[in-house]
């Protein structure tokens, strides 16, 4: 790990394995806690075993760059590209491209975040999300607290109790954001 994400107020990503080294601090749910962290490149992570970023509470910039090749399939709930966005956390300028197919419980799933708690701004998804309840093309769940403003998806988004393109539950805030996703139009076999 850079010994520059210790001390750095903001810290640059450019590649999958320092993409996968930030996934893997996350799972402290402090660590990310006030610092930020800026993508300075487009990154394809069809090479790599990623599963989720566990908990996230800082400021992610992704400059416009885009995530792709992420793909999630292991069993499950609340999962996306980040597990948790936690109160006060922003997610901006963010383009995901992948797979959301967990298998198991499949409950709150998203492209970008199982759970929102934070703000998710001027982000999008494109791709695939299937799950049973609570799923959404952005975010599985939007808590009180959360804010999803300026998202767009597309693909398809598949689930049985509770899905919409943008948040599959939404308790808080969805300001200016846009479906393009085919949502529940493929008959689950039950």
């Amino acid at each position: 790990q850079p010994t520059a994400w210790a001390t750095a107020d903001e810290v640059t990503i450019s590649s999958s394995e320092e993409f996968a080294d930030f996934s893997q601090n996350c799972s402290l749910d402090t660590w990310s806690q006030g610092k930020t962290f800026r993508l300075t490149a487009d990154i394809n992570l069809s090479a790599m075993n990623f599963t989720s970023i566990p908990t996230f509470g800082g400021t992610f910039l992704g400059d416009g760059h885009t995530i792709s090749g992420f793909q999630i399939e292991a069993s499950g709930s609340n999962l996306g590209l980040f597990r948790y966005v936690q109160a006060g956390a922003v997610i901006q300028d963010l383009h995901v491209s992948g797979l959301v197919d967990p298998g198991g419980s499949r409950s709150t799933v998203g492209g970008i975040a199982g759970v929102n708690a934070g703000a998710i701004r001027n982000c999008s998804f494109r791709g695939t999300v299937k799950g049973d309840a609570s799923v959404g093309g952005i975010a599985g769940r939007n808590d009180e607290s959360g804010e999803i403003s300026g998202c767009t998806a597309a693909g398809t988004i598949q689930g049985m109790d509770g899905t919409g393109g943008i948040a599959g539950r939404n308790y808080g805030l969805l300001l200016k954001c846009e479906n393009n996703a085919s949502i529940n139009t493929i008959q689950q076999d039950a």
